[in-house]
């Protein structure tokens, strides 16, 4: 018997794998996808520091609501938990005068579930710098929850039109002292 060779060889040699994934539906690896019970965003400082938050932790800030729109799309209503408070609640108080110098020499990772990342400047969550709100949020506009391709967290910048620096699926904000 000859062996299979190229793509088959490939795919014959997955068909185990693939049968064990798909044999429980239920299974944590689904659920992960859905669990909005679970779910934690991370928020790492510079200086290794961190906190976690779960939804039912977000749900009990205060929010904020700002209009937000997409390219020439209409506006449409955010409500959600600010950055800039996750990050003093992380123990980084940007409202307190830490000076300027140790705002713009640092940055925020914004990181997905997917690897998917986008970079801020940490002024932006400045309020002294005077840009408007990225908040946090966990619902749709309609109070349902997110899809599991969004959610269960995603990062919404107001300021913004172009999604570029929008992050679903939120897993962690950190903050990096830039050389």
């Amino acid at each position: 018997m000859q062996r299979p060779t190229g793509p088959w060889r490939r795919r014959l040699l997955l068909a185990p794998l693939w049968a064990l994934l798909s044999v429980a539906p239920g299974s944590a690896w689904s659920q992960a996808d859905t669990d909005t019970t679970t779910a934690m965003l991370k928020v790492v400082l510079a200086d290794g520091s961190h906190k976690t938050f779960t939804r039912a932790d977000l749900e009990r800030l205060p929010t904020e609501s700002a209009s937000a729109r997409l390219r020439d799309g209409p506006a449409f209503n955010v409500n959600g938990v600010s950055v800039t408070t996750l990050l003093r609640l992380s123990g980084l108080d940007l409202s307190a005068p830490v000076g300027a110098g140790q705002v713009v020499g640092h940055a925020l990772i914004a990181r997905a579930a997917d690897g998917y990342r986008a970079v801020f400047g940490l002024a932006d969550f400045d309020p002294h710098f005077g840009h408007p709100p990225v908040l946090v949020n966990w619902v749709n506009a309609d109070g349902s929850t997110l899809s599991p391709r969004v959610g269960p967290f995603q990062l919404i910048n107001t300021g913004e039109s172009r999604p570029g620096r929008w992050v679903r699926q939120l897993v962690s904000l950190e903050v990096k002292s830039m050389p």
